[in-house]
């Protein structure tokens, strides 16, 4: 398959999707109209027949778009996938119960149109009915179109051991799992063979992703060390693939993984932990607004009287700042509270003691409280940071990062993070790191809202803090 035909299949894929999205909104106005006339020839076996048809005609548009983005936000549109998980009834026992909730909430904004309960319920059943039936039905399509090599989704085996000869062969005999074997990937030279299958070594990993339009990789190397399996599965996330580690080679680090296996070894998919569009749009929203309240309150009520006990306990400004890397690479200047000497160099390891002879009196108490961080606000209005995340490095240690260090520049920057909460600076920064990626692979707006909660009572602690 060349780039041309490779653009091509995803635009397909493109297509399947929106296809489906308008089969759905017909699906679910379906539900929701069969719903009201179900329980409406009921009329004659209850003292409360329901009401008319036109409050439920008027909030059909509104109940359909619901129904769409619950199915988008379940990954339902995501069908190319292992079929195994495309009709899942427990997925799809989730959207229902989830629609019903939004008919619910939209029953209560519009209370006025006095919309039956039994309505909503009965609904929510036919939209749980629909949804398994068409993911069946998609599954029976699907499965069809694999077996007569239409579809399947390109990968590579990086391995050549025992594991990597299973996959292979298991692949090979059940081309109804959706996979197209390009080739093999060795781990080094020496384990090249002549099989013309091979395409090179582990090291040129991403170039091999690129240059053949790779879609998956399947990891099969056993006794891997730790940092040459991220190493590895960094390549091939960075490269935009799917990552299938085969057998217990790895040590997860997302909770956002599928099993499934190939052959008699298990396999753990690695999702690439992107947020969804909504949630990326919320997190915007609940950055700018929490951002604002803090600076404008920070402004009125600490900032005056934090900058006098700065001048009178020190000479030199009250304020300090210096280049960050946040997303993507990109250098912003960040400011602090001055909590050091100004003779102290700019850049240097942050203390990792409470009586490093850099800080200054009034700077240990703000150092304790975290309130040195307050004017950071600023550089979450300005879009630089956010209010969770990883904490922004200084340039010189990102210079010395290894690739899969650099994952913590996928997302921003932020005031709190996971390792803030849990240990604080006590950590050391191999373990401040694993927690930093395990926020990027888990992130959700629900999460963060745990970081900020627990984020009080750790401030107030001062525990680990320097």
């Amino acid at each position: 398959m060349n780039g041309q035909e490779h653009a091509r299949s995803i635009w397909k894929t493109r297509w399947v999707s929106v296809a489906l999205m308008l089969v759905d909104a017909i699906g679910f106005a379906m539900c929701w109209m069969g719903a009201y006339y179900f329980r409406a020839s009921q009329n004659h076996w209850t003292d409360l027949p329901i009401n008319d048809v036109a409050p439920y005609m008027r909030v059909l548009p509104l109940i359909v778009m619901m129904g769409v983005l619950n199915a988008l936000t379940f990954g339902l549109y995501i069908h190319r996938r292992r079929l195994s998980s495309l009709n899942r009834p427990s997925t799809m026992l989730k959207a229902g119960y989830h629609w019903i909730f939004y008919i619910i909430v939209v029953a209560f904004l519009f209370k006025e149109l006095d919309l039956g309960r039994s309505v909503i319920v009965i609904a929510g059943l036919f939209g749980f009915v629909y949804l398994y039936a068409s993911r069946n039905a998609l599954r029976w399509l699907k499965a069809r179109a694999l077996t007569t090599g239409s579809g399947r989704v390109r990968c590579i085996i990086v391995g050549s051991g025992e594991h990597a000869r299973e996959v292979r062969g298991f692949l090979s005999h059940h081309p109804e799992v959706g996979f197209e074997i390009i080739g093999w990937v060795a781990r080094n030279e020496s384990d090249l063979g002549g099989d013309e299958a091979f395409l090179g070594t582990a090291d040129n990993l991403k170039d091999i992703v690129h240059q053949h339009h790779v879609e998956e990789v399947f990891l099969a190397i056993a006794n891997l060390e730790t940092h040459e399996q991220i190493n590895l599965v960094n390549e091939a996330e960075i490269s935009g693939v799917n990552v299938n580690v085969v057998s217990n080679l790895f040590d997860v680090i997302s909770e956002q993984r599928t099993f499934d296996e190939v052959g008699s070894y298990p396999v753990v998919t690695l999702r690439d932990g992107q947020r969804p569009v909504y949630q990326r749009i919320m997190k915007s929203l609940i950055d700018y607004a929490l951002g604002l309240v803090g600076f404008v309150s920070w402004i009125l009520f600490f900032h005056w009287w934090i900058a006098i006990m700065i001048k009178s306990d020190s000479r030199g400004p009250v304020l300090f700042s210096q280049d960050r890397v946040g997303k993507g690479g990109k250098r912003f200047r960040i400011w602090k509270y001055r909590t050091m000497q100004t003779n102290a160099p700019t850049y240097a390891v942050a203390p990792t003691e409470e009586n490093d002879p850099r800080i200054t009196r009034f700077g240990r108490w703000l150092r304790k409280t975290s309130l040195d961080e307050m004017p950071q606000l600023l550089n979450v209005l300005r879009g630089d940071m956010s209010v969770v995340g990883p904490r922004p490095e200084m340039p010189f240690i990102v210079e010395q990062y290894e690739p899969w260090q650099r994952r913590r520049l996928d997302v921003k920057p932020g005031l709190t993070g996971l390792w803030q909460v849990i240990g604080r600076k006590n950590l050391p920064l191999h373990l401040n790191m694993q927690y930093d990626l395990y926020y990027i692979k888990n992130q959700s707006i629900l999460l963060d809202i745990e970081i900020l909660l627990r984020t009080i009572p750790a401030v107030l602690k001062g525990k680990g803090a320097f």
